[in-house]
């Protein structure tokens, strides 16, 4: 929790700057304007409460009332980066005038607002006095909210430790079936005692998941609930993967007791990422939202954060979902489990927000945000969202003001488009939705077929830089799950990022161009109306633009060169012959689509292109005669010689990802 520490200076630094600021503006003095005794008295009950401190913070600014206040709210900050105030709990110091919670500082500058107010002042209030509320509700003490996040495997394993720690008779949890995990939650979930004493070690993947969630109650603890946010569960696949969560908090004293029953003060949040898992997640989350402990839980945390309703988050993934199925099935069936979530919550009297997990490339889920918003279903949003900015994204948004403030517009302007428009406009069912469903499940298909086709992982592994990749430190996380050489073990972003650096853009686009063709060959005049909507049915147009979007930034010829590197000449040909064909029906069915190439329908993504297109074909050289050495060496036994290419070829590797603007 190295994060919420480094955030809580930060942003209790930034405050106490900003309210010193705000002495040096507020030059107004009682000889001029009269004070009211009310204000007065509260600066007099400050000073009494603060002692000797409270008297030296206002004998710097004689007859300066206003500017008195502000140095008391300055004293009664927490003192930044001292252990005393940072890390003692909040408990033990309840009887000292340190600010305990944002919200307290908040009041207090609320009346000095109105003290300024009172005095016919409002100019001065809303200049000096309302920007540093706006910012002390934006980043209270905690400058951000971290989410602490686990995969459900090592969940399983965690807790399978800890019943072999604790010695109860039946230990191999992972093989259970769901009926019996269910009942051995709720059995356990009514008790609030733990299986071990604290201190004792049960297994790796215990501790380790024992460890984060002590820190996240000790923190919860010593400074509340803010800057802490969710327990996501990745890879949530059933009930018990939640259910799971619940007893691991348990096991560090996480859950509270309440006149009600136990509570978990932090939401619990499954994270659907596989096609599979997005068409189960309606019934996992119906069966989550039915326990007894998830209803007080919910009823719990809404009002300690005074919600107008029970609300439940719920995080879908772009990435393994686009992964595993490919673009449109991705989007799709995101699109479906989205629609059927929301109305499971509806039935239990839950409003759901959704966590996009969106990455910085297409193929993880980014394109153009108001297009984004705007293709959302219809009902889902209700000016409530949240979604990731990840990578060279953050950088390309927001590293410079004007563009991080038209961004920011750009998505409060689309969020509050659509909030409306649902509002007002009746949610009904487009007629193209069964045809996307179809195409769909056909591109799906096409997709499943390439990547079971005899010898395909072996040309991903050599007609790519993935082994290479491998080798980098660039991500949070590594590259496989569990280290196996599989492709249901690698990870999202590093199948994004390789086939990008080759220039094939493969998860972008693959198998629409059949789907398209099928369906213009099949159900020619569903094709018509899916031309006349694509671009003005939001849903479409955001699939359709973002697989003409990569298909152009394809570069067959930078691709094919890549392709040399297969050691099989046949399976060389086979493969990279099959993915020429599908681009090529890909790249004709767009334009059907848009009425003319793309070149011309799309202007400015081709300009970007051509512009760095040379540049990158050089780098793109390098790196193939690098891979081609570098893994020589390893063939031949000479790690040496391998080892000393590495640098250059990690470098090779940033330096296309630049040119490129992502790295997947």
């Amino acid at each position: 929790m190295t994060k919420t520490t480094t955030g809580r200076r930060s942003a209790l630094e930034l405050v106490r700057r900003h309210l010193t600021e705000l002495a040096r503006l507020i030059s107004l003095s009682a000889y001029w304007l009269a004070p009211h005794g009310e204000f007065l008295q509260q600066i007099a009950n400050r000073v009494e409460a603060f002692g000797p401190i409270g008297r030296r913070s206002i004998a710097r600014n004689p007859n300066e009332p206003w500017r008195q206040f502000v140095n008391l709210l300055i004293a009664k900050l927490p003192r930044v980066g001292t252990k005393s105030n940072l890390d003692e709990p909040t408990a033990s110091l309840s009887d000292s005038p340190i600010y305990q919670d944002f919200n307290e500082l908040l009041s207090d500058l609320g009346v000095l607002y109105d003290a300024l107010v009172a005095v016919s002042m409002r100019q001065v209030a809303d200049y000096c006095v309302g920007p540093l509320m706006r910012l002390v509700q934006s980043f209270g003490f905690h400058l951000a909210v971290l989410d602490i996040r686990q995969n459900s495997a090592t969940h399983e394993l965690a807790l399978e430790q800890l019943l072999v720690a604790s010695g109860v008779p039946e230990t191999n949890y992972s093989q259970w079936p769901e009926d019996k995990r269910i009942q051995f939650f709720e059995y356990e979930l009514k008790s609030p005692r733990p299986f071990m004493l604290a201190g004792r070690s049960a297994g790796k993947e215990a501790d380790a998941v024992l460890g984060a969630l002590r820190v996240v109650q000790q923190h919860l603890q010593t400074h509340g609930p803010a800057g802490l946010g969710a327990l996501i569960v990745s890879m949530t696949r059933r009930p018990s993967d939640l259910l799971c969560m619940y007893l691991l908090a348990r096991e560090v004293g996480l859950l509270s007791e309440t006149p009600d029953g136990i509570v978990c003060p932090l939401p619990v949040v499954p994270l659907f990422e596989t096609i599979e898992d997005l068409q189960r997640s309606p019934d996992i989350y119906d069966h989550f939202l039915g326990e007894s402990l998830t209803r007080r839980s919910l009823a719990y945390i809404q009002r300690t954060k005074k919600l107008s309703q029970p609300t439940g988050q719920i995080m879908i993934g772009y990435s393994d979902s686009n992964k595993d199925g490919g673009i449109m099935s991705s989007l799709v069936e995101l699109r479906h489990a989205q629609n059927q979530l929301s109305a499971i919550g509806q039935q239990h009297g839950v409003h759901v927000r959704f966590f996009h997990g969106r990455g910085g490339t297409i193929s993880r889920g980014a394109g153009p945000t108001h297009r984004f918003v705007r293709a959302l279903p219809d009902g889902t949003l209700r000016g409530d969202l949240r979604l990731t900015e990840q990578g060279e994204t953050i950088a390309q948004k927001y590293a410079h003001q004007t563009s991080a403030i038209y961004n920011l517009e750009q998505f409060l302007a689309g969020v509050t488009r659509k909030t409306l428009s649902d509002l007002h406009e009746p949610t009904t069912s487009h007629a193209l939705e069964e045809t996307l469903v179809a195409m769909a499940s056909w591109a799906k298909t096409e997709y499943h077929e390439l990547l079971n086709t005899p010898g395909f992982i072996e040309f991903f592994r050599q007609a790519t830089p993935i082994d290479a990749i491998e080798q980098s430190s660039i991500g949070s996380r590594p590259s496989r799950r569990s280290g196996q050489k599989t492709l249901a073990d690698l990870r999202a972003i590093p199948w994004v990022f390789s086939w990008s650096q080759s220039r094939f853009y493969l998860s972008g686009w693959y198998g629409v161009g059949t789907a398209l063709a099928k369906l213009n060959r099949e159900q020619p005049d569903d094709f018509s109306r899916l031309a006349e909507k694509a671009t003005t049915w939001a849903p479409l147009h955001y699939i359709i633009s973002n697989v003409a979007t990569s298909i152009v930034a394809v570069d067959l010829d930078v691709a094919r060169d890549y392709s040399t590197l297969v050691d099989d000449s046949e399976l060389r040909t086979r493969i990279f012959g099959r993915i020429e064909v599908e681009w090529a029906l890909t790249k004709q069915m767009i334009e059907h689509l848009y009425a003319g190439p793309l070149h011309t329908k799309r202007p400015n993504i081709q300009r970007m292109i051509d512009l760095r297109s040379e540049g990158l074909k050089i780098l793109h050289a390098q790196q193939i005669r690098l891979l081609r050495r570098w893994r020589s060496y390893h063939r031949i036994g000479e790690a040496a010689q391998a080892e000393s290419l590495l640098p250059q070829l990690l470098l090779i590797l940033n330096a296309i990802a630049s040119g490129l603007g992502t790295t997947g």
